[in-house]
This record gives C-alpha cells, structure tokens and sequence, in this order.
C-alpha cells in the first residue's frame, strides 16, 4: 500500500506567530515581543524543544521551553490559517533540520 511522507518548514517568524497563536487560544502567557533567533531539541527532555527570543530594539531575551505536542499543535493551527491541508488521520510530528522547525506527516 503506498504511503506518503510530506515535510512543512517553517520560518522562525512564523513558528513565532504559531506560538503566539496556540498560547492566545489556551490562555496562556505569551512568548515576549521579539524575533525566534535558535530553536534546539533539549537533548536532555526528549519531548521538549527550546525557543530563544531576542528583541532587538529593547536588547533583552527569552529562553523559552514548550513540548513537542505544544509545537506541533502551534504549527497545525497555523497550517489551518494559511489553507494548508493537513489529513486528520495522518501521523504528525515536529523535528528540526538545519535549524529550521518541520512539521512531518506521515500518512
């Protein structure tokens, strides 16, 4: 039976955007004012995944820490905003490649 694997990068502003969206739908505080400059995989939590925001004009940072699940549910709901179909049944997942956010799925 064929199988399809399609991969979505994001940009950090817009994985900026996605986080902001998903903590304004769960009532919950908001990344700070400020442009995404590293996302790593915690190498020490598995499901974590760590954010840096940097606000240029105020020069003060963020070093933030969100779930894998938080992320990938952030960039479906940002998919569903920008008219990118997601199949509902399909397995989804997040990873970084070459510093930038993807999300997998995998139907």
């Amino acid at each position: 039976m064929p199988r399809e694997d399609r991969r979505i990068l994001f940009d950090n502003e817009e994985v900026y955007k996605a986080l902001y969206a998903m903590c304004f739908q769960k009532q919950m505080k908001a990344p700070p004012p400020g442009q995404i400059v590293t996302i790593l995989e915690d190498d020490e939590n598995k499901g974590q995944i760590k954010v840096r925001i940097e606000n240029p004009h105020d020069k003060t940072s963020a070093n933030l820490e969100y779930t894998t699940d938080f992320v990938a549910a952030a960039l479906m709901l940002f998919c569903r905003g920008c008219g990118i179909p997601l199949p509902k049944h399909a397995k989804k997942s997040v990873a970084i490649a070459d510093g930038q956010m993807m999300l997998r799925v995998q139907i």
